[in-house]
């Protein structure tokens, strides 16, 4: 599958500066600049909004890009942490030294608005980042969800298409026709296995296991 697709900066600097600018607060002493702290900071700063923006746009699902060339940023909502951030002081600034969260952003695509998310990782060899993409779409899930609900669409949604090879399977689509609760809810999904269209609904059901997933109503277009 054309998922998992990735961008990456080789350095990304926070100065000590901004970092009491954004806080909105007198600076204190830098040793005493906590990571959370740093962190706020960090992903209000122009460096990593210009990193986003070339993340989302480079990790666009290629037949959506053909259509629309250029995403732009309408908002991006509060990072997802998976690995608190932590940063070290270099000279003036702050470099990132560890840490990953979601950033899930609401974007416009030619017109129509559409949400996207990446797993951002720290590459502490570097003080630079690294995107990976998400599947597209209104998917509500954490990580360990969107990976079991995966294995259990896509196959299916291939064997529709008659298709064989899953570098040419894109997640173009994800859609709720449920609200999200702990429950469980209800999803469209729309792919593109081997230039042909496929849709599948996906039921979410809670239990005392876990999220169950089924795929239903997988059909070719």
């Amino acid at each position: 599958m054309r998922s998992g697709a990735t961008v990456s900066i080789s350095r990304l600097l926070l100065g000590i500066g901004l970092v009491a600018a954004l806080s909105g607060a007198a600076a204190p002493p830098p040793a005493k600049q906590n990571n959370a702290d740093i962190f706020a900071a960090f992903v209000q700063d122009d460096g990593y909004k210009a990193f986003l923006l070339q993340a989302y746009n480079g990790t666009e699902p290629a037949p959506l890009k053909a259509k629309c060339p250029a995403l732009k940023i309408v908002g991006v909502g509060p990072p997802e942490v998976i690995k608190p951030p932590s940063f070290v002081k270099t000279g003036d600034a702050f470099r990132i030294a560890g840490g990953a969260w979601v950033a899930r952003g609401l974007l416009n695509r030619c017109g129509t608005p559409v949400i996207r998310r990446l797993v951002i990782e720290a590459v502490p060899a570097t003080g630079g980042l690294h995107a990976i993409t998400l599947i597209p779409g209104q998917f509500p899930g954490n990580l360990p969800l969107e990976k079991t609900a995966t294995h259990i669409v896509l196959p299916p949604a291939m064997a529709a298409a008659r298709c064989a090879d899953f570098k040419k399977l894109y997640v173009l689509d994800t859609k709720l026709t449920s609200p999200a609760n702990p429950k469980g809810w209800t999803e469209t999904w729309t792919m593109q296995a081997c230039g042909r269209m496929v849709t599948a609904d996906v039921i979410y059901a809670g239990g005392a296991k876990g999220m169950t997933v089924t795929a239903k109503n997988v059909k070719v277009h």
